[in-house]
């Protein structure tokens, strides 16, 4: 379902007057434009709206002038596709998970779901994922493969939604979970004794019933929307991180072809709705979780969560030593510091 917003209106005849010739002559200034915006998810999938309400804001704020029609679903491209359809050009704009391209984004990829209990909540996660993609060596990254980052979402923390009850550390030994992200989520996994298992997002639910997966990894509320609390009604209230999912890229020989204004209203509409999008996370989340216990799942707290901090990596200090090994450290030093200061967030 769209966000409904509501125009506000303006008292006094004169102010409105100014008002509308103002917001025309801004739309005048705005030049036409028909741009395509590849998306792998479907609409409705929780968080995703808000990249509608972006490229409907943007035609509206631009008059019109500026029309995106978005793809959704995949119409034209997987999610291990569009990155390559944008970055060629064949599309002006797509949404993809840049975790999925670790290997091509070693930089960019480490504020996308890859480092487990950095960040412990969505909000310090934004923060980070904000302060990593303006750092010089992320944005030469990115450029070399022509893209630049808009807007990208933060759902609330992974967690684990498993087929058995977790109460303990040990618990999870030889547990068969869903691993996402590259390399560095599967060694957080392994060291916890569990068995990170590579599974399309459209397996999982079949893996979970099956008995071939036994946890999926992910927020709740997308569990919720896969109807996945049948088949994993134990929810482990084990925070493994928040981390950004999806990001909005649009070519950036399209980008730097565009007037200042056009990228000024882009950049403020996507900063907006990324902002809406987490002031209303926690009601998302919340709903979510009254779903999963209205269809009899439960939620079980760790008991031992100190022996599982104990036995967690730092997982940063991982993916210095890999970066340095690959002759890369200079390019994470700037990358270093927001990173330490979002685990902190762990330690309050």
């Amino acid at each position: 379902m769209k966000p409904i917003f509501r125009a506000i209106a303006i008292t006094g005849a004169i102010a409105g007057l100014l008002a509308g010739h103002a917001g025309q002559a801004q739309a005048q200034d705005y030049p036409a434009l028909s741009l395509r915006l590849a998306h792998p998810l479907p609409q409705t999938w929780p968080a995703a709206e808000w990249d509608g309400w972006w490229a409907e804001e943007v035609a509206r704020r631009s008059g019109g002038k500026i029309q995106i029609e978005v793809f959704w679903a995949g119409q034209i491209g997987s999610l291990t596709e569009i990155k390559s359809l944008v970055s060629n050009g064949a599309v002006d704009l797509g949404v993809f998970a840049q975790a999925v391209h670790a290997e091509e984004l070693p930089l960019t990829s480490v504020s996308a779901g890859l480092l487990n209990r950095v960040s412990a909540s969505p909000a310090v996660a934004d923060t980070l994922a904000g302060a990593l993609y303006a750092t010089d060596p992320i944005r030469d990254e990115l450029a070399a493969q022509n893209l630049h980052v808009l807007k990208w979402t933060v759902p609330s923390t992974y967690t684990l939604q498993c087929n058995r009850p977790i109460n303990s550390t040990a618990d999870l030994a030889g547990l068969r979970v869903r691993a996402v992200g590259g390399a560095y989520v599967p060694i957080w996994m392994e060291s916890l004794g569990m068995v990170p298992t590579r599974v399309q997002a459209t397996e999982i639910r079949e893996g979970l019933t099956r008995g071939t997966l036994d946890c999926n990894f992910g927020p709740i509320e997308w569990a919720t929307f896969a109807g996945f609390e049948t088949a994993a009604p134990y929810w482990s209230d084990i925070n493994t991180g928040s981390f950004t999912t999806f990001q909005l890229y649009i070519a950036k020989s399209a980008w730097d072809g565009f007037p200042q204004n056009v990228r000024d209203l882009m950049t403020d509409v996507a900063k907006e709705a990324m902002a809406k999008d987490q002031a209303a996370l926690d009601a998302v989340a919340a709903k979510a979780v009254d779903a999963y216990k209205a269809a009899g799942g439960q939620i079980v707290n760790l008991s031992d969560m100190d022996a599982l901090v104990a036995k967690s990596p730092d997982m940063i200090s991982i993916w210095e030593e890999r970066m340095t090994g690959a002759g890369m450290a200079d390019k994470i030093a700037p990358l270093v510091g927001p990173m330490r200061e979002a685990q902190k967030s762990f330690q309050n």
